[in-house]
C-alpha cells in the first residue's frame, strides 16, 4: 500500500461501507473497492511493469531490435499510470484512432466533474478505465501494439490445469441427455470460475482433486441454483437454436466453458453455441480470440490421447460453425452497465434476441449485469437487471466483489456472522435465471 499517510483525508475518503443503494465506490475505505485501488491493482500495474523488464529479450526476439525503445516507453508508461492510481489521479479522455476512442470519450464527458477520479467515480468505470488505458500504452507503440501482455499468465493457468482437464474430458465422454447430467456440467462451469488471476493480481491457481467429487463437496456453497429453470429453457426450446456464452477467464475456466457448449451440441439443446471473448487484454485472464484458438490447440497436440481427442473434436466443430466466436465487440470492454446495451449497442442487443439462452460467465459480467451498486441482497435478480432482458439469460459467478441480489431473508447476515470476508473469497457461488 502507499505510504502516504494524509491520502484519505486529501481525497475525502468515507471511512465506512458503502452505503445501501449507492454505487460502489473505492471512496468508501471499508468497500473492496477501496482495497482494490489501493492495493490490487497497483500489484497488476507493478507485475505487468516487471514483466516488460524481465522478458525483454524474448519480446526483443518476437518483435525486433527496434522495440526496445518501446520497451522502455510502456515500462514508464505502466508505471506512470500506477502512480496515477496511488494519487486519486483523474479520468483523462483517451488518444488514437482506436474504433472505441469516442465509445469511452462520450461516456467520460457525461460523468459528472466531481466524479472524474479513479476514488470517486464508480468502481466499475475507474477499474475498466484503467485496463482500458494499459491497452491505450501498448496500442500507441509501433512494435508492442499487438503484444497480450496478460498471454504467459494464461497459457500457464491453462497448463497447471492439465489433470482436472483429464480427468473432466475422461468422466464425460459417454454422458446422458438429462437434467442430472446438465446441472453436473453447469455447476463444473460455475465452480470452475474459482480459477480468476485478476482476484489475485496474477498469482497462479491450480485446480486439484476430482472436479465432480468438489461439485458434490461445494454444494451447501451454491447460495442460488437456477440450473432447473435452465435446463428447462434449453431443452423446451429448438434443438435449431443458438446459445451465446459470454466469456469470462482463460485456463480451466474456458475449458470448461467448452465441456459444456459441447454437452449442448452433443445432445442436441442448440444448434450452435457462439462464444463472446474480449477485443483486448482484460482482467487479466480474460479470454480473448487467440486464446480461444491456442488453447484448441494445446489440446489438440496434447500427448495424451484423451486431451487431443477433444481438442481435435472442439478444432472440427469450430469448422462447422456448431462452435462459433462472435465478431468482436468493444461492448464488452466498455465501462457500461449491461441495461444500457439498447442505447448504447442496439446491434448487439438485437444478436443476443436471436439466442434462446445467454450465459454470462463470472464475476465482471455480474457486476455489469446488476451495475456496480449497492443492492439490498434480497432484491430479485429480475429487478436489478434494470429492464436487461434480450433473452433468457442465467448468470454463473462465483461471488469476488460485495454485491449480490436474490438471496432469502437472512441469508446474507448468517455468511456476515460467519465470514466478514464471505463476498471476496470466491468461495460461494451462484446460479442465477431470468426468462425473457
Amino acid at each position: 500500500m502507499a505510504a502516504d499517510p494524509d491520502f484519505d483525508t486529501k481525497n475525502g475518503i468515507v471511512d465506512g461501507q458503502t452505503p445501501p443503494h449507492s454505487e460502489l465506490a473505492a471512496l468508501y475505505k471499508q468497500s473492496f473497492a477501496y482495497y482494490t485501488f489501493r492495493v490490487r491493482l497497483p500489484s497488476t500495474l507493478a507485475t505487468i511493469a516487471d514483466s516488460l523488464v524481465k522478458d525483454k529479450d524474448n519480446l526483443l526476439a518476437t518483435y525486433g531490435a527496434e522495440a526496445g525503445a518501446d520497451i522502455e516507453q510502456t515500462t514508464k508508461d505502466v508505471t506512470q499510470l500506477r502512480e496515477d492510481i496511488l494519487s486519486n489521479g483523474p479520468l483523462l479522455p483517451f488518444e488514437g484512432q482506436d474504433s472505441d476512442t469516442q465509445l469511452w470519450n462520450a461516456f467520460l464527458q457525461k460523468l459528472p466533474k466531481e466524479k472524474r477520479n479513479y476514488f470517486s467515480t464508480c468502481w466499475l468505470y475507474a477499474e475498466c478505465y484503467m485496463y482500458r488505458k494499459i491497452s491505450s500504452i501498448f496500442r500507441a507503440t509501433s512494435c508492442l501494439s499487438a503484444h497480450d501482455y496478460f498471454s504467459q499468465q494464461k497459457q500457464t493457468a491453462a497448463k497447471l490445469s492439465v489433470d482436472a482437464m483429464l480427468a473432466v474430458a475422461k468422466a464425460t465422454r459417454n454422458n446422458e441427455r438429462n437434467s442430472d447430467t446438465f446441472r453436473q456440467l453447469i455447476k463444473l462451469n460455475l465452480w470452475g470460475n474459482r480459477c480468476d488471476l485478476s482476484i489475485t493480481s496474477g498469482k497462479q491457481v491450480k485446480p486439484t482433486g476430482n472436479a465432480f467429487d468438489q461439485v458434490t463437496d461445494l454444494e451447501e456453497k451454491l447460495l442460488i441454483d437456477g440450473t432447473a429453470e435452465v435446463w428447462k429453457a434449453l431443452e423446451g426450446a429448438s434443438s435449431e437454436g443458438i446459445v451465446d456464452i459470454i466469456f469470462d477467464n482463460a485456463g480451466y475456466e474456458l475449458y470448461t466453458d467448452l465441456i459444456l457448449a459441447e454437452y449442448i451440441i452433443d445432445k442436441g439443446l442448440a444448434a450452435k453455441v457462439r462464444f463472446n471473448p474480449k477485443a483486448i487484454p482484460w482482467f487479466i485472464s480474460d479470454v480473448m480470440e487467440h486464446d480461444y484458438h491456442w488453447t484448441l490447440k494445446f489440446l489438440a497436440e496434447h500427448p495424451d490421447p484423451a486431451l487431443s481427442e477433444v481438442g481435435k473434436k472442439w478444432q472440427r466443430l469450430t469448422k462447422e460453425g456448431k462452435f462459433e466466436l462472435s465478431p468482436l465487440e468493444h461492448f464488452w470492454t466498455s465501462p457500461y452497465e449491461f441495461y444500457r446495451m439498447p442505447e448504447v449497442n442496439p446491434s448487439l442487443y438485437e444478436r443476443l434476441k436471436e439466442a434462446q439462452l445467454v450465459i454470462f460467465k463470472g464475476d465482471l459480467n455480474y457486476r455489469k449485469l446488476l451495475g456496480d451498486f449497492s443492492w439490498d441482497s434480497t432484491e430479485s435478480f429480475e429487478k436489478c437487471l434494470r429492464g436487461f432482458r434480450p433473452s433468457n439469460l442465467c448468470t454463473l459467478r462465483t461471488v469476488k466483489a460485495d454485491l449480490i441480489c436474490g438471496l432469502g431473508d437472512g441469508v446474507a447476515e448468517k455468511l456476515f456472522a460467519k465470514d466478514k470476508e464471505w463476498m471476496l473469497t470466491g468461495e460461494y457461488g451462484v446460479i442465477q435465471f431470468a426468462s425473457k
